[in-house]
């Protein structure tokens, strides 16, 4: 069963993935499924975890102005 912590984490992170979207103008879905494979990514080697949201989030930016 999800924490309401669990549940904070999706719904800043669907908040991000919208902003990203809108800021880029990309669909959605595109960069929904870019963010999770880029966090994926960063989630396995992290040590700490704390600030995963952030530095995915400025990872899929970077990646989206090219």
């Amino acid at each position: 069963m999800a924490s309401s912590t669990d549940f904070e984490r999706q719904q800043e992170t669907l908040s991000v993935v919208q902003a990203l979207a809108d800021e880029t103008h990309r669909p959605f879905d595109d960069v929904n499924r870019m963010f999770a494979e880029t966090f994926e990514k960063l989630d396995s080697g992290a040590r700490i975890k704390d600030y995963l949201v952030v530095l995915t989030s400025k990872t899929v930016r970077d990646e989206l102005r090219k």
